[in-house]
Order: C-alpha cells, then sequence, then structure tokens
C-alpha cells in the first residue's frame, strides 16, 4: 500500500461526482454509484500510465537491491496489477470544473454531486490522486526501497507479508496519472475483484495495508457501454439507509432546471439536508 495516496478528508471536506441528468436522477433514487473496472476506462494512456512509473522506479531500484528481490517485486506486482480487477469510482475536490462539465456531465447540462466522504463508508479504499510524475517516481521508490529494507533485515523471507505489501502497492498505482489531467483534483474509490488465470472473478472487497479484507466483496455484474462489455459493482452510499453523504447538489453551467424543482426531488428522497447551487462558469 502506498500510504501516501490514501485519502483523508477535512470534517467539511465534499468530494463531487459529475453525472448527465439521467444518471442523477439514478443516483439519487437508487441512493447508489457505480464503480466500473479500471481497465475499462476511456484514456489507453491512464490504464498503463501507473505502471510505466513503478517501471522506471524499479530501474533506479536495481542499483541497490537484491535481484532475486527485483525478480519477485517485478513478477507479484505485474500479476496483481494485470490479473486483478480493480473497480473504479471518479470523484473531483471541486464542484464547478469546466473540463469535468464538458467531459462528464453532458456538456454542462448535468449535475455535479458533492458527497461528504467522512459519511461515505464505502467499501472502497479512498485514494487521492497524484499528478506530479517526480513526485510519483521517488514516492512509489520510497515505498519500494521501505519494502527491500525491512526483506534484508528479515533475511530475505519472501513471506505473506511480502506479497501482501506488493499487492497493495500494485492496487495503489491506479493513484497516479498524467500531468496532463491535474486540473480533475480526482479522488478515487476503488474495490478490487481478481482475475483467476482461467478466466473466473475472484471477488475480494477493500484490502487493508496488511492484505486483509476489510469488507466483503460486492456482486460483479457487467454492462455495455460504447459497444463494450464493462464490468462494474453496485455500492450503496447510504450504508443501508443509516447514513446521508449526499450534502449538495450543483447545476451545470448549462442546466436549465429551476434550483427549487431540484430542491424539491432530494427533498421527496429524504435528503433535505443536502443544498442546491447553480455553477458560475460563464459556458453556454
Amino acid at each position: 500500500m502506498i500510504l501516501d495516496r490514501l485519502y483523508t478528508p477535512s470534517d467539511d471536506e465534499l468530494i463531487y461526482h459529475y453525472c448527465p441528468a439521467q444518471a442523477f436522477i439514478d443516483i439519487m433514487t437508487s441512493k447508489t454509484v457505480w464503480l466500473s473496472a479500471f481497465y475499462a476506462l476511456n484514456d489507453t494512456m491512464e490504464r498503463s500510465w501507473g505502471y510505466s512509473i513503478f517501471d522506471k522506479a524499479i530501474q533506479e531500484l536495481k542499483k541497490d537491491a537484491d535481484p532475486k528481490f527485483i525478480d519477485r517485486t517485478v513478477r507479484l506486482v505485474s500479476e496483481a496489477y494485470f490479473y486483478s480487477l480493480v473497480m473504479v469510482g471518479s470523484f473531483s475536490l471541486d464542484g464547478d470544473v469546466i473540463s469535468q462539465w464538458r467531459a462528464y456531465a453532458d456538456d454542462g447540462r448535468g449535475f455535479a454531486i458533492g458527497f461528504s466522504p467522512k459519511l461515505l463508508q464505502a467499501p472502497a479504499k479512498k485514494l487521492r490522486v497524484l499528478y506530479d510524475e517526480e513526485r510519483q517516481l521517488q514516492e512509489l521508490l520510497g515505498n519500494l526501497k521501505h519494502v527491500h529494507e525491512y526483506e534484508k533485515s528479515i533475511g530475505y523471507k519472501y513471506n505473506e507479508e511480502f506479497e501482501g505489501h506488493l499487492f497493495g502497492i500494485a492496487g495503489d498505482l491506479i493513484a497516479y496519472k498524467h500531468p496532463s489531467f491535474r486540473e480533475e483534483q480526482e479522488i478515487r474509490l476503488a474495490h478490487l475483484a481478481g482475475v483467476h488465470p482461467e478466466g473466473r472473478i475472484i471477488p475480494l472487497g477493500d484490502i487493508g495495508p496488511d492484505g486483509k479484507r476489510l469488507s466483503d466483496p460486492l456482486k460483479t455484474r457487467f454492462r455495455q457501454r460504447n459497444g463494450v462489455l464493462v464490468p462494474y459493482v453496485v455500492m450503496d452510499y447510504t450504508n443501508n439507509g443509516e447514513l446521508a453523504p449526499v450534502k449538495e447538489v450543483v447545476l451545470g453551467p448549462c442546466n436549465e432546471d429551476p434550483e427549487w424543482s431540484i430542491k424539491l426531488f432530494l427533498n421527496t428522497l429524504g435528503m433535505k439536508d443536502a443544498t442546491v447551487r447553480r455553477s458560475t462558469i460563464p459556458y453556454r
């Protein structure tokens, strides 16, 4: 696990999910969000970026680390990275960003749903995305060096603890993105499943720093998007009705819904504490 990527929110902080109008209605009425397979993301570079940083870190680590440690690390991280099925939900720390409205909210006609991350007790790890390439490399290299020094101190046992550390690091590589995306200020929810070499899905759930399961796995479903079959899981963001994490709804700059109408909709769903505001971006 890359501890610096774990997201720890402040008390009043919100994270925003941008979506078109129908998705907004579905998310509000069902009180669920969908986390989709990481490999099905639109940007092919994004899918390979994290591992490219790992590869650079390994080249640096080769100068000082034991060759057997390098071989085992590369094998375990590559297997975990390419044979795990990470379900990702994307949120932003900023609820009014023009690039987000254009890309994810029907060109500004949609909504941004503001969740309290403290109340979002999801069966998923919360990761804060890092966009600075040099910081990514140094952060990951530091984590790998720490694992190497520990293994060296105990005589290179390569036990389950070692495998758990590397499995966690591999999963957290999705928190590294290309610098061109930094405007997104993304927070990712990541729910893990594995893929058996025979091709079947292995449910895992949320995994802690020691490699142990923190939550039960969610059922993997499939849907079609842009002609591609995409695995996903459905996450109840209310914890079976016990929590109310939706605190704000932002109307996009091209959204013609009256604010009072959206407030009425939220009230009928029992979300009376959620405020409604309109984007301040002059975009039409």
